[in-house]
């Protein structure tokens, strides 16, 4: 069985800024590091959360 969850643009938003705030960074850096392969432990792990927001926001 599937479960689905039901989140708001603004959850989305601020699990995004949640995430960047735990890491001490911005998207934008992280999204660099990422290009370069230079993230570290839970960098990855982050980075996964934020494409996925990303993907849910419609984002690129």
């Amino acid at each position: 069985m599937t479960k689905v969850v039901d989140v708001t643009r603004e959850q989305l938003l601020e699990r995004r800024e949640a995430i960047l705030k735990r890491h001490d960074t911005n998207l934008e850096t992280l999204s660099e590091k990422a290009a370069n392969f230079e993230l570290a432990g839970e960098e990855w792990e982050a980075w996964d959360s934020l494409q996925e927001i990303a993907f849910l926001l419609g984002d690129k």
